[in-house]
């Protein structure tokens, strides 16, 4: 009779084949069956880089003082928002009021720069 050992990474053998697709075993191979089924199911999930997402996907809440690259859901960015609105007086709560208050001048600054330069010095 011959014998035959197990097959290895590194020596030739007999090889079991295992249809399993959840086995983290190195002395059983897979079988195409296996295989195939492993493949369709990776099919069905969204790539790491750029992954599209679809339906309502959530994610933690990150905390009030999050700087890095954490995902922001709604939740967190309500809580900042209504953190700024909160600390100005009621009637310039909304952008619009604020552009109203301004004179809605998109170069406010310059403006008040061009005002404060043509006014006459206090020492002369």
């Amino acid at each position: 009779m011959i014998s035959l050992e197990d097959a290895s990474l590194t020596k030739k053998g007999i090889v079991k084949l295992s249809c399993a697709t959840d086995s983290d075993s190195e002395a059983l191979a897979a079988t195409p069956k296996a295989v195939h089924a492993v493949m369709d199911e990776v099919q069905t999930k969204a790539p790491l880089d750029s992954p599209v997402f679809t339906g309502t996907p959530t994610t933690p809440t990150p905390p009030d003082d999050a700087k890095g690259l954490q995902t922001a859901n709604a939740e967190f960015v309500r809580k900042l928002i209504a953190a700024l609105v909160g600390s100005v007086p009621e009637s310039l709560d909304t952008l619009q009021e604020l552009a109203d208050a301004l004179g809605n001048d998109p170069n406010f600054a310059t403006t008040i720069t061009n005002m404060i330069a043509g006014k006459q010095p206090l020492d002369d």
